[in-house]
């Protein structure tokens, strides 16, 4: 069983508001009532609301100006600034994530390389083929259920049981951070060539190129998530 997790006041509050900023009524620019007005109906000191207040500016909500007060700043949270958030509450977590796969994703490409038949390249450009449909619809949902879909497909072609567990147990306690970057069409994009570069590599059964290949795809991720060179 999962331990409950108990809400604070803040919690309470910002929720509160959060359903308060769904009615019909609100637009965005709006000025939110007074803190004594908000203070009234949240049951919540002036200190409680102000923190509640930098909470939801930080989640994209509110915007705060200086001696004028709360303002509604989107209705609903900003799918950027939610994935910013993620990544800095799992920072360690996200790094060994990536450490990891910079060793476990180039192996599996250069034994792809050398283990590769037509077949597998075909599974592989078709994937290809439905990624780039979906950049072009800007469906970054489905792009990570293919980027997954992607990076097992090579790790089967290499026939190698042991590398293929640890591929999976990886990839099960960090699907998340697969979701929350693909949410960002940047880091959406910048998977396209690097996709098609180990597709090409494996297809030609250079292991070497396969396994640069990945290494290159693997320092771009860790400069979109980490914002430093591995």
């Amino acid at each position: 069983m999962k331990m409950v997790k108990k809400q604070s006041v803040v919690d309470i509050a910002a929720a509160q508001i959060k359903e308060y900023l769904t009615q019909e009524g609100i637009q965005i620019g709006d000025k939110l009532p007074t803190e004594y007005e908000m203070c009234s109906k949240l049951d919540v000191s002036r200190a409680t609301l102000r923190e509640v207040y930098r909470e939801l500016q930080s989640q994209g909500f509110l915007e705060l100006k200086a001696g004028r007060g709360a303002f509604v700043r989107n209705k609903q949270e900003d799918v950027v600034q939610q994935a910013v958030n993620w990544f800095r509450a799992n920072e360690v977590q996200m790094k060994n994530y990536l450490e990891v796969r910079m060793y476990l994703d180039p192996l599996a490409a250069k034994l792809a390389a050398l283990n590769r038949s037509e077949t597998d390249v075909l599974v592989l450009r078709q994937i290809q083929t439905e990624f780039e449909e979906c950049y072009a619809r800007r469906d970054n949902r489905t792009m990570a259920e293919l980027d997954a879909r992607f990076h097992k497909a090579i790790v089967d072609i290499t026939n190698n049981d042991l590398l293929t567990a640890l591929v999976q147990i990886v990839n099960y306690y960090f699907e998340r951070l697969r979701q929350t970057s693909f949410s960002l069409n940047e880091h959406a994009e910048h998977a396209l060539a690097p996709h098609k570069r180990i597709i090409e590599a494996i297809a030609s059964g250079d292991p070497k190129k396969a396994e640069d290949e990945s290494i290159k795809h693997m320092q771009i991720a860790i400069q979109d998530l980490c914002g430093e060179e591995a």
